[in-house]
């Protein structure tokens, strides 16, 4: 009997990439290491129509115990759906056989116009007790009548809510496979070509060894790059074959079988923050499940003043990568706009950003040669070093007073030029991250971010 193992690799994503809000298309807390909920990978199918998804509740998990979404209840659970299959669409719902809300199909108040979730609500599970709860949809009327119907890409994804709507922890895995596979997941993360040729090369070394003994018998070459995924499927001689597979990668560890997919070793690259990796299997037969890092959030006491410095607190955000003109020995950073993450108060509301201040060494100073505010549209501007009191190390790029629409339309980017011989890097209080503060105009609000070259 003839067997699929299929790889998955969800990688590194640059926030700015795109405003557009991805999936449950909302500003909650999405990371799984900042939450004790998840489900797991495997979907079972108990009747006609029904599908249902296994509640885990773990306290490793959250990286941090001391997060507010770690210390939730689970009120609904969301899926990633096609916005065709709102039409005529009829389903009931139960946890642990007890009928819930009925479930429904709209797209959120923030989505796009293709952006639509099916919602379980009434859920009523609460730490610990959630975990092995069983939840179940069984669709009785519409065009969508399976998971793989329902969903946008073979992919599914879902979303667990808390009752505030501030939490949303998401998981995900195939809707539908032919036997056997392997999936490396974390979620949220939409990688750049660099990191899916990574990937991709070195999920091809981990089949290597199984295409010389014979294991894998066709397929490998089918291992590709399209967006943010990459698929890698192979046929095995038989079943118990792919699973002595699945049981020897396993052995490698989470080096060689996790944190490599994801294009990293070691420290945990800035754009992974808040989230952790993992490889887990869909299918009994392969029996794999492994932890990678949770790659907590870097912090910082920058700036030296009292605001919000919490990340999302208004809808200005900074790119966590930094551009680098090599010749010129410029360094650029881009600030965007996206929805302001819940729970901002005040500062959600702000609609302008007045200038942005950065964690750099004053004693350096005459190491820098320019700063230049560069637009989508070719324009640029210049400022002149401004620096805050004599020990706060605090660079200043004032009078930018930038509204969500320029900043939306003109794409800005704050860069600065060096002498030979000295980096962004050289010039930043942090050894390891370059730190900036976006302020509002009352500078109450200061959302702050860290960037890597």
């Amino acid at each position: 009997m003839r067997h699929s193992a299929s790889i998955l690799a969800l990688l590194a994503f640059v926030a700015a990439a795109s405003a557009q809000l991805q999936f449950p298309y909302s500003g909650c807390t999405k990371a799984l290491s900042k939450s004790k909920y998840s489900v797991k990978p495997v979907t079972t199918f108990p009747g006609t129509n029904t599908i249902c998804w296994t509640v885990q509740y773990s306290n490793p998990q959250c990286a941090n115990p001391a997060e507010e979404c770690c210390n939730t209840d689970l009120h609904k659970l969301q899926l990633d759906v096609k916005p065709s299959c709102a039409t005529g669409f009829k389903a009931t719902a139960t946890v642990n056989g007890q009928g819930t809300p009925a479930p429904t199909i709209y797209r959120p108040p923030n989505a796009g116009s293709d952006q639509y979730v099916l919602s379980i609500p009434g859920l009523g599970l609460n730490g610990p007790s959630a975990n092995g709860a069983s939840i179940c949809l069984t669709l009785t009327g519409g065009s969508c009548m399976s998971l793989a119907a329902l969903t946008p890409s073979p992919v599914w994804s879902v979303a667990l809510w808390d009752d505030a709507h501030q939490c949303c922890p998401v998981c995900a895995t195939w809707a539908a496979v032919a036997g056997p596979s392997v999936l490396v997941d974390d979620l949220n993360f939409f990688g750049g070509a660099g990191n899916c040729a990574t990937g991709k090369d070195v999920i091809s070394e981990l089949f290597a060894p199984y295409l010389e003994d014979g294991t894998i018998i066709a397929g490998t070459d089918s291992v590709t790059c399209n967006g943010n995924k990459i698929t890698a499927c192979a046929t095995t001689f038989s079943k118990e074959k792919g699973a002595k597979m699945a049981t020897e990668l396993e052995a490698l560890g989470p080096d060689a079988l996790v944190t490599a997919v994801f294009g990293f070793n070691g420290e945990c690259p800035l754009s992974l923050a808040g989230y952790s990796v993992s490889v887990s299997s869909n299918n009994d037969d392969c029996g794999i499940f492994m932890a990678g890092p949770a790659c907590a959030p870097p912090t910082t006491p920058f700036p030296f003043c009292v605001c919000n410095k919490a990340q999302g607190a208004t809808p200005f955000y900074l790119d966590s990568a930094v551009e680098v003109e090599t010749a010129a020995n410029e360094y650029c950073l881009s600030v965007y706009t996206a929805a302001a993450a819940p729970g901002g108060g005040a500062c959600a509301s702000a609609t302008t950003m007045k200038k942005a201040e950065f964690y750099f060494d004053y004693s350096m100073r005459w190491k820098l040669t320019g700063i230049t505010i560069k637009y989508a549209n070719g324009k640029t501007s210049t400022r002149s070093q401004s620096w805050g009191p004599v020990g706060d190390n605090t660079l200043k790029v004032s009078d930018l007073n930038w509204k969500t629409g320029d900043v939306a339309s003109l794409k800005p980017k704050i860069c600065f030029k060096f002498k030979s011989g000295t980096s962004l890097l050289d010039f930043s209080m942090d050894s390891s991250y370059v730190w900036a503060s976006l302020f509002n105009p009352d500078q109450s609000c200061c959302p702050t971010f860290p960037a890597q070259e």
